[in-house]
């Protein structure tokens, strides 16, 4: 996947085709991502992403 095609979904979640080489549609949270894909009905292999921010740090974090 082209990394540039990526930062304009910078902190956002996306839809991607089977193949992972075209965002098919994005929203800020998963909730409406989902509905935007049922909308366009088009894509039952869809995969769900989130683009973390290019900006920043991802430091995941544990609970005992």
């Amino acid at each position: 996947m082209n990394v540039n095609l990526l930062t304009k979904y910078s902190n956002k979640w996306i839809a991607l085709t089977a193949d992972r080489k075209k965002v098919i549609t994005s929203a800020k949270n998963i909730k409406d991502l989902d509905k935007k894909l049922k909308m366009l009905n088009k894509y039952p292999d869809a995969i769900y992403h989130h683009v973390l921010p290019i900006n920043g740090h991802f430091v995941p974090r544990w609970q005992a």
